[in-house]
This record gives C-alpha cells, sequence and structure tokens, in this order.
C-alpha cells in the first residue's frame, strides 16, 4: 500500500522524534536546535547521530542515514516501509485506513527498496575500491590555468586536485555515495586536444553508473546544515561557488540528473534544490525532465534562469559563477521555482 504524501508527512509530524529516539539512545544537546547521541548503527567514538526537532528530522554523519520518524524505525528497528507507517499511526492513534493512495509514496517505497538500508534490498553497482593514497600517485601541484580562471588555491587543495604530469592531465578524485574512493577523472591540459584526437575529460578507471555527486565528500555536512543544494554540471562550478562562500554545492557530471542522484538527494531530506546548469541548457529541458518531476514531491526544486543574458549568449556554455560572485548572487536572487 501507499499513501497520501501530506497525510504521511502531517502523520510523522505527530510523533516527537526526539522523545522516542531518546527512549533507547541518550542524546545531548548540541545548540537550540539540535541534539547528538552515538549511533548505534556502528562505532561511533564521536557523537555523529543529530536530530533537529524543530524538523522533525535525524541524520548520522558516519553512515549516513537520516529522514523523519519512519525512517527511524526502518534504520534502527528493522521495520519494512509499512510496517513503519502502522507503527507511527498506532502511536498517533490514527486510522490507517485514512491515508489515500498517491504515486508519490509509491516512489518514496520504491527508492528506500534500492537504498543501503537493513532491508537487505541493495542497488550494487560493481566496481573496484580504491586505497585513499592512490591520489599519491599523481603530483601535489596548483593547475595555474585554474588559478588564472578565479579558482583560489584553498579551493583547489580541498577537493584535492593533482597533476598527472605524464599524461599532462588535471586530475580529480571520484567518491561514492559512502566516500569510497572509486576512480579518478582526468582533464587534459593540452589546449589542441582536438588536433592531437585527445579526450577532453578520461575515467582513469571504470566507474559505471553516476549513482554519485562530485564535491558530496566535502560538501554533505553543510548541505545538510542548511538544509539546500545547488547543483552544478561540473567540479569547477562548485569550486567558484565555494570561494564565493556558498560551500553547499555539487556536481552532477551532467545535465540531466539521472534516477540514482534523485535519491540521494531525496535521501539527505533537504528542503530547497537549485539547479545551477550551463547557460546552453533550456528551462524546458529542466522543468520537462522526468527525474526532476519526481523530486518535486519530495522538496522545492527551483532553477536558475539568466533571462538578461548576463552570462552571455547561449552558446558559450557558461556555468552561473564563470562571470563572477556578483552576476552568480543576481542570478541566484532571480531563480524560478519548479
Amino acid at each position: 500500500m501507499s499513501y497520501d504524501n501530506d497525510a504521511l508527512q502531517e502523520l510523522c509530524s505527530e510523533i516527537d522524534l526526539l522523545e522516542y529516539a531518546s527512549r533507547t539512545m541518550e542524546f545531548k544537546r548540541v545548540n537550540n536546535d539540535s541534539w547528538s547521541a552515538h549511533c548505534s548503527r556502528h562505532i561511533d567514538k564521536t557523537a555523529s547521530l543529530f536530530i533537529t526537532p524543530t524538523k522533525q528530522l535525524f541524520y548520522c554523519h558516519s553512515c549516513h542515514v537520516g529522514g523523519n520518524i519512519i525512517n527511524w524505525l526502518m534504520e534502527f528497528e528493522g521495520l519494512s516501509f509499512n510496517e513503519a507507517v502502522d507503527k507511527v499511526a498506532n502511536m498517533a492513534g490514527k486510522d490507517i485506513k485514512n491515508l489515500k493512495t498517491c504515486e508519490a509514496l509509491a516512489y518514496y517505497k520504491k527508492i528506500y527498496r534500492c537504498l543501503d538500508c537493513n532491508s537487505g534490498k541493495k542497488n550494487i553497482v560493481e566496481r573496484e575500491i580504491l586505497p585513499l593514497d592512490s591520489i599519491n600517485s599523481f603530483t601535489e601541484e596548483i593547475p595555474i590555468e585554474w588559478i588564472e580562471e578565479g579558482i583560489s588555491k584553498e579551493a583547489i587543495r580541498k577537493y584535492e586536485i593533482r597533476i598527472d604530469d605524464k599524461a599532462n592531465r588535471i586530475v580529480y578524485p571520484v567518491y561514492d555515495n559512502n566516500f569510497n574512493l572509486i576512480g579518478f577523472k582526468g582533464r587534459t591540459r593540452f589546449k589542441n586536444y582536438k588536433e592531437m584526437r585527445l579526450q577532453k575529460y578520461m575515467n582513469y578507471t571504470k566507474i559505471g553508473t553516476t549513482d554519485f555527486f562530485m564535491g558530496m565528500k566535502q560538501n554533505r555536512e553543510s548541505i545538510v546544515k542548511n538544509s539546500k543544494v545547488i547543483i552544478f554540471e561540473g567540479i569547477k562550478s562548485v569550486m567558484k561557488a565555494d570561494d564565493y562562500g556558498y560551500d553547499y554545492c555539487l556536481a552532477a557530471e551532467t545535465s540531466c540528473l539521472n534516477d540514482e542522484q534523485i535519491k540521494i538527494l531525496i535521501q539527505l531530506g533537504i528542503k530547497d534544490v537549485i539547479i545551477g546548469f550551463d547557460s546552453d541548457v533550456e528551462l524546458s529541458e529542466i522543468t520537462t525532465n522526468k527525474n526532476i518531476k519526481k523530486l518535486k514531491r519530495f522538496c522545492n526544486v527551483y532553477a536558475i534562469r539568466d533571462k538578461h543574458q548576463l552570462l552571455g549568449k547561449k552558446e558559450d556554455k557558461m556555468a552561473p559563477v564563470d562571470k563572477g560572485k556578483e552576476v552568480f548572487e543576481t542570478l541566484l536572487e532571480q531563480v524560478v521555482k519548479i
């Protein structure tokens, strides 16, 4: 059975998540709107499990599970989705029959069947997990051309940018959603790469499905804290935005979010998603995308629209951050809700 989204959210709001969770875990106040505890899902020397009472949400910064009271019951008590809904309804004294069927919650169930949780049903992508020190095979050098584009040395170091001297490529690591190192991407430094018949971008290892976001390892904590994310196409845009003071950004490595990436965004439990693709991507391409339509059922989705051509012509393919901080912030003020 699936349920009406609004009715389910209202049901969850009637249960005090902190009070319920405190029955089995010891929570301590962190600030006015946050409580922490040691997560029982893993060895947790430093309290990494947090509850925000005003939002009725939890999140563990170590094992990266989170959500509402239903998610809590699924993660910490091993209940199925339907069992968790039944239990919450009983605690709230509600008749479960009054929760109407809805496609949105059918998709919600589908997502949690695919996520890596205690149900044992996992969406597995076979790939090699690399040792973290594999990055040391590349030179820890600052690419001068990125400095000339306005990216700071601090951002270059934060996002672990390296140089492949042999292939003359700028290299950056790729992490999966659990922060395992799964490969490296390289961008050629040769300006005449087309004449040389070289690939502009390449993967050093077989990565397969893009079931991750670039920059998640560095920015997940800020994204959850702000309950907001700006999604660009490439990692350079994330780095530029970071330099402007926006550290809740990710790179999709594409201009069309796939189903796996949508699942990740929903799992984060954030309020706002801002799509900041390059200027050649039409707004209609975003609004009609089936995965964006799915995402809208769980959070607010906005798109940056350059209606005054602050970024130049469409064919210039400029990212929203490419014309400087002032232009970027002007575009942010004019986002369109999808």
